[in-house]
């Protein structure tokens, strides 16, 4: 039966700093004094749009484990045991853009995924707690992809299943999780002041490696500056491709995992009251790299640090604008017919499915429909995705992109919806997990793909030929 949920008390997580403690944080304006180094592309936001406006704010959405039984997301291998405690909070990030009358919501969750219902709810408590001006196609939702979070399988509104070892449906996690990040959006929309923005792209070589095998990585990291008129810095958002997969399925703690050991010095670094954001890119088969020698704890500290400070370092020389054009549009695609894999059959024997249970629970919990959604601040678009791209479907997504005439482009995944891994055919014929954890077949990208293509490529009819009489 589901309990009613509140925040953890005092003292039951670990001794956390200051700034990570606090359950709301609105930015304050503070001038950096960090050092530049070059980045390897920085261009100031083309000024093309009305007076540009921003407000931040972060809420604390970790429940409390000692009141409720909370499983966490990211490993089949803990068979669905609760956390046994809280290492470190886990956020609700809210950023909010105005200009020229348009609004834009980009928020970054502490959750392994999200099943689309939780947008719709969010928005719906948007709704009725008289916030208005929100709806599916300004408001994006993105997972950081943390492994030592709630199970968003627990908040999944498909999900009706009942086996050993699998998070049931709750309720009333749903409810906690979702009212936490409605919170968020309405306090960044309360702290809307007049703003500068710009976006920085860093080569962040060797901080990524393929898990596949494969060459091809994706070593881009956007980084989004948001500063007041007089230059002082409000907050960043982040935007690389990495697994936060630094804790394994031992780990029995909430924890935010590297995006929250980020997180927390960029905030310290910003002020007071700084908020950053982090957005997964094209993670499908990257993982963290350059922290082997480290084990733990420390490891995650340490990749924390190795991406806090390469942030840090570009930050102060990335180039601002008080007007850029802001747009949001929300792309709707049809998949390809839902497929289990024989080894996701097998996979889920272990847990006593039959096969068509596992075939049921895969019809249940991954939808026929989906969107991506592109978010425009200037001249660079965000594509975000409702899946985990490996790093060869986010290079196809930044092609298609520069074809349409944007030459800067952030690929970000598990944006409002939950499809599980995304493979280029190549990729998915070959197997390993990540096959295995996609559900659409070999055509599943080159479904995304040519929704994304379609929208931004569009062909140009036929120039009919009239014959002239004399």
């Amino acid at each position: 039966m589901s309990t009613p949920f509140r925040l953890r008390r005092e003292g039951e997580e670990r001794q956390e700093t200051g700034d990570r403690r606090k359950e709301t944080k609105r930015f304050s304006p503070l001038p950096s004094l960090l050092s530049c180094l070059p980045l390897l592309l920085l261009l100031s936001l083309q000024p093309a749009g009305a007076q540009l406006r921003a407000g931040v704010a972060k809420i604390d959405i970790t429940p409390d484990v000692k009141a409720a039984s909370i499983p966490l997301g990211g490993y089949a291998a803990r068979l669905g045991r609760p956390a046994t405690g809280v290492h470190d909070l886990v956020y609700s990030r809210a950023l909010v853009l105005e200009e020229g009358g348009k609004r834009v919501g980009i928020v970054s969750i502490d959750l392994c995924f999200l099943p689309a219902n939780i947008k719709s709810e969010v928005l719906e408590k948007l709704k009725s707690g008289g916030v208005e001006g929100w709806s599916s196609e300004n408001l994006m939702l993105v997972a950081t992809h943390s492994h030592t979070s709630p199970d968003p399988l627990a908040m999944h509104s498909g999900n009706n299943f009942a086996l050993k070892g699998w998070s049931p449906f709750d309720a009333a996690l749903l409810h906690f999780t979702t009212d936490r990040i409605a919170s968020s959006i309405k306090e960044a929309q309360l702290a809307l002041v007049e703003a500068k923005a710009g976006i920085g792209i860093v080569d962040a070589s060797g901080l990524n490696r393929n898990r596949r095998g494969e060459k091809t990585t994706d070593p881009a990291m956007s980084i989004l500056k948001i500063t007041d008129l007089k230059g002082r810095n409000l907050s960043c958002l982040v935007n690389f491709a990495a697994h936060p997969t630094l804790y394994d399925d031992k780990m029995m703690d909430v924890s935010a995992d590297w995006p929250g050991a980020m997180e927390s010095n960029l905030d310290k670094a910003l002020g007071e009251n700084g908020v950053s954001l982090f957005l997964n890119g094209a993670e499908g088969d990257a993982s963290p790299n350059g922290v082997d020698a480290f084990k733990g704890e420390e490891k995650v500290v340490a990749f924390g640090k190795l991406m806090s400070d390469l942030v840090l370092k570009n930050l102060p020389g990335i180039p601002t604008s008080s007007a850029p054009k802001l747009t949001s549009t929300l792309l709707k695609i049809n998949l390809p017919p839902r497929k289990a894999s024989g080894a996701f059959l097998l996979a889920t024997g272990n847990l006593g499915a039959s096969i068509p249970q596992a075939k049921a629970l895969v019809n249940g919990i991954m939808p026929e429909k989906t969107t991506v959604q592109l978010v425009t601040l200037g001249d660079f678009i965000f594509v975000g995705m409702p899946c985990e791209p490996t790093a060869e479907v986010g290079l196809r997504i930044r092609e298609i992109v520069k074809k349409a005439g944007k030459k800067r482009v952030g690929v970000v995944a598990l944006a409002n919806d939950w499809l599980a891994y995304c493979l280029t055919p190549e990729q998915y014929k070959r197997g390993n997990y990540e096959a295995m954890m996609s559900f659409y077949g070999d055509q599943f990208a080159p479904s995304l793909l040519s929704g994304l293509e379609s929208a931004l490529l569009p062909k140009k009819p036929l120039k009919k030929t009239v014959k002239k009489h004399f």
